[in-house]
């Protein structure tokens, strides 16, 4: 049976569920996409980074509540507006998985930390790097990784300056393992998708705003992967209903 996984990404909450971030109220538009998630209960959820815009416990305690009530495992990872620490503190338990490794239904997802301190790119240095090689070399299991910062040029300028510092060293290392067959990340705020011998390369719509696209509603992405490592995915739109009203 093939596993139903659910990306969202770039929630950026406020303490405030009210305030708004560059016209869009956050709050409001990630809590359409978890009833958007609720109708279709994903085995997994991945939560990609800047899940939070301030720090705040107060915004991560609201992204608790919303995985709760969800009710399938999580795994939620820190991007450069995000607190680890206070992230970790909050949603450290249940239905929250805090190992960097998660095996389901013959398929091995990776979660990998690109977040520096007090800066918007990322970075996953090579102790990081060294442990990824011996976890890939451990077995042939199909292989997602998940990380904040897109380890792939995006062919937008703005976005690429502020990517994935040691994207050749990552490359170079996923070259080595043909299992690796997908890598998620989000940061982008754009879904795109890029491919590389056996690993496609997906960017992730935010549920916040997308960049450079005012326009365009909250997004995620949907992925069903199959025990013989193929696999499907889609992007989804939830008109948030705070942004229509700010249009009006």
């Amino acid at each position: 049976m093939a596993i139903s996984i659910a990306q969202i990404t770039d929630l950026h909450l406020l303490a405030d569920p009210e305030a708004a971030l560059r016209g869009c109220v956050t709050t409001a538009r990630a809590a359409e996409v978890f009833g958007a998630l609720r109708e279709r209960s994903p085995d997994l959820l991945l939560l990609s980074g800047d899940l939070s815009e301030d720090g705040s416990p107060a915004s991560y305690e609201r992204l608790r509540d919303w995985v709760e009530a969800l009710g399938c495992p999580a795994i939620a990872i820190a991007g450069n507006h995000d607190q680890p620490q206070c992230l970790a503190e909050i949603c450290g338990r249940s239905p929250f998985i805090n190992e960097s490794v998660y095996t389901v239904r013959g398929w091995r997802i990776i979660a990998l930390d690109s977040y520096q301190p007090k800066r918007v790119d990322g970075w996953l240095g090579s102790e990081q790097l060294d442990w990824l090689d011996q976890r890939l070399g451990e077995e042939a299991t199909p292989t997602l990784l998940v990380l904040h910062h897109p380890p792939v040029l995006i062919s937008v300028d703005k976005m690429d300056a502020i990517g994935l510092k040691d994207r050749p060293e990552l490359l170079g290392l996923i070259a080595r393992y043909g299992q690796v067959r997908l890598v998620l990340s989000g940061h982008a705020h754009q879904a795109f998708i890029q491919c590389r011998g056996t690993t496609a390369f997906l960017g992730c719509p935010a549920t916040a705003m997308q960049f450079d696209q005012a326009e365009l509603p909250a997004g995620w992405r949907s992925l069903e992967l199959e025990a013989d490592g193929s696999w499907r995915s889609q992007i989804h739109w939830v008109p948030a209903l705070s942004t229509l009203a700010l249009n009006q």
